[in-house]
């Protein structure tokens, strides 16, 4: 088992008297930059490229959360804004100030004097997390961890999203102003939703003049950063307590705004949840049938309802708020945009991959939503468990730890590499020792680094280590492929296309093309291959 990690300043474990750097731990005749070898310099490279990999599937592809602590105080910069404090240990705890800040506190004083079922939304989820807060603090002014219930997720995700709205675009008087009224709550929530998503996704947003009303418009312009198109977003959320699940009123009032770009709808169904998790999900099929059925009957002032991407979603927070037994989900769909909707079918790997690049950034903007939907806690994108020391030794790739050397000696051995066992609760560490050997040692997980392992599988070790799974699906089997050769020089890809039906043709291609049309045949012969029954060996 791997003992603790050796710093280069420590007493060397050879017992000579020296520093770790200064004897064991030298490097001879190995180059080196500013003091520093040509090995720590790559391994600190890597070690960055994975904090960048961990912050962005924390925050998201806007801009990242800007924070530094000075003389006791953390200060967080929130567009040209500057906030500080010396009670913000966690950025849970930034946000919990930051939402009553700019709602106002009078504002929610006077609505705390209501009684509960007068108090706006808003207050009555605050008073649900401070009861929360109260009966999960067991060391008062320690860090620790609580489920999520649906008050905090309602109540932190609307801070998250006024934060990111203010950091990355501007937040409107008039949004704020809605989010106070009752009537108009439900509808400006979900737009804060709407709009964080597409922030979370790397979209920059450009508002609409909510005051000009000489004409209809929708929520915002969206346009994404990798392919530079832009897309008019509407959001309609349903009022709670519905029992169908058809959206075609919702549906009609989005699509009859005036747009200026292709039309991106987001619809909160708001239906309750079950405790059967296969009924939780009974919606789809009603609201898929909705889209397919307006898809020939909804005409806007007597022409035929324009084309839209139409993500679906269902948050149940309200139904919740007291428990952390909720699920929520979304589906997206393309109403006239066949290729696009749920169920379309394809005649080839190659028409799948035509359609995704055609709709390349809704599929970004899928991808984003599970890989984002956590409210990040820490300030630099760090694991939790190693940043507030629940975890107090963290194995690191590149580090030295003292480790047995299989003789009952323990030397000290650099991690090289390593895998984590989730079924054995261990990590199993390729360590090189100081002599040239290689010895592979165990280290037993406990709970919180297996829960930190599963959240962030590709940086645990700190750096960035491709994750291995096993995959049926075409477009996950050729972008596999496709990473393997998308490099591979055209001479060495027309040798492994030799044989070819029309190779011929193939020699006028470029390598870009010959990689894809190589990669789509591997994942071709693969599918034909588990698609043919297995042979039976006859007496």
């Amino acid at each position: 088992m791997a003992g603790k990690k050796i710093g280069r300043n420590d007493p060397c474990p050879c017992g000579s008297g020296k520093k770790y750097k200064k004897c064991c731990g030298s490097v001879v005749g190995e180059p080196r930059l500013d003091g520093m070898s040509q090995h720590d310099l790559n391994l600190k490279v890597s070690e960055m490229h994975a904090m960048m990999a961990q912050r962005e599937k924390q925050q998201g592809r806007g801009r990242p959360i800007i924070s530094t602590v000075y003389q006791g105080y953390r200060f967080i910069a929130v567009a040209d804004r500057l906030l500080y404090s010396n009670k913000w240990k966690t950025f849970h705890d930034f946000l919990l100030d930051y939402i009553r800040n700019i709602l106002g506190v009078n504002w929610g004083n006077a609505e705390l004097k209501k009684s509960f079922d007068e108090m706006h939304p808003i207050l009555q989820w605050y008073q649900l997390v401070c009861k929360h807060q109260e009966r999960s603090s067991v060391n008062p002014g320690t860090i620790q961890e609580a489920p999520m219930t649906g008050a905090v997720a309602a109540y932190l995700g609307l801070a998250y999203n006024l934060y990111l709205l203010a950091h990355n675009v501007k937040i409107q008087t008039v949004l704020i102003d809605r989010l106070k009224d009752r009537k108009q709550f439900n509808g400006a929530y979900y737009e804060t939703y709407v709009a964080a998503t597409f922030i979370k996704a790397g979209f920059e947003l450009e508002f609409e003049n909510e005051q000009d009303s000489s004409t209809s418009h929708c929520e915002f312009t969206a346009t994404a950063k990798e392919s530079g198109h832009k897309y008019s977003v509407e959001a309609k959320a349903r009022e709670p307590f519905k029992i169908s699940a058809n959206v075609g009123n919702q549906l009609y009032a989005a699509l009859k705004k005036k747009a200026l770009h292709e039309r991106i709808v987001f619809i909160d169904l708001n239906l309750p949840e079950d405790g059967d998790k296969a009924e939780n999900l009974s919606w789809v099929n009603e609201a898929v049938i909705t889209l397919r059925k307006k898809e020939s009957s909804m005409t806007i002032k007597d022409l035929p309802a324009p084309p839209a991407y139409v993500f679906l979603s269902n948050h149940p927070f309200v139904y919740n708020l007291d428990t952390a037994d909720f699920n929520r989900a979304i589906l997206a769909d393309g109403f006239k945009i066949p290729d696009f909707s749920i169920g379309a079918t394809f005649n080839s790997v190659h028409a799948i991959l035509e359609a995704r690049n055609r709709h390349s950034d809704m599929f970004r903007l899928m991808d984003s939503i599970p890989e984002h939907y956590e409210i990040p806690s820490t300030f630099d994108g760090e694991i939790p468990a190693f940043a507030f020391g629940e975890v107090p030794s963290r194995l690191r790739i590149g580090q030295l730890y003292v480790v047995p050397n299989g003789s009952g000696q323990e030397l000290v051995g650099e991690l090289e590499d390593a895998i984590v066992v989730e079924s054995e609760r261990v990590a199993y560490g390729t360590y090189k020792l100081s002599d040239g050997r290689r010895v592979i040692v165990t280290t037993p997980l406990t709970d919180k680094e297996i829960s930190a392992y599963r959240r962030h599988p590709a940086t645990f070790f700190g750096i960035i280590k491709q994750e291995t799974k096993q995959t049926e699906d075409p477009v996950e089997l050729y972008d596999f492929f496709y990473g393997s050769y998308r490099n591979t020089p055209k001479v060495g890809l027309l040798e492994l296309m030799s044989h070819h039906a029309d190779y011929k043709s193939l020699t006028n291609k470029s390598q870009s093309e010959l990689a894809t049309i190589y990669c789509e045949s591997l994942v071709e012969a693969m599918l034909r291959r588990r698609n043919q029954p297995p042979k039976v060996d006859k007496d």
